[in-house]
């Protein structure tokens, strides 16, 4: 039942996808342009009303001449921790993006793969 000759002889020599490659690689690209279009748009937006709410001044407390600035609660310091994280991989999914639209092969220079992928995965 084993077949004959060299069993490793045909690894590297098939430059040809597997069958289901062009369909998983634009469904990995529908996956990152809809969350890009949606998540960016949205984290920017929360990354806004968490700084207005804390440049909003409060109220002096008696005796002090002057306001001091509104300080972000725990839940809303948490919030601005996440948003940031979803930012940082928001701003190198465009990377993956290219990667994927070009069928799951790095079309950028080579340098920049190692750095992209560190930033997307650590973010995570």
């Amino acid at each position: 039942p084993w077949p004959t000759g060299d069993l490793l002889g045909h690894l590297g020599t098939s430059l040809a996808p597997p069958p289901g490659a062009a369909m998983s690689s634009a469904l990995v690209l529908a996956v990152y342009v809809v969350t890009f279009a949606v998540g960016f748009p949205a984290n920017v937006f929360t990354l806004a009303v968490l700084a207005s709410k804390c440049r909003r001044p409060r109220p002096a407390p008696p005796g002090h001449g002057r306001p001091s600035l509104a300080a972000l609660s725990t839940a809303e310091l948490l919030l601005l921790n996440l948003t940031l994280a979803d930012l940082l991989l928001l701003l190198f999914l465009p990377f993956k993006m290219a990667e994927a639209a070009a069928g799951m092969a790095w079309p950028l220079p080579a340098a920049l793969c190692p750095v992209a992928n560190f930033c997307f995965y650590s973010s995570m």
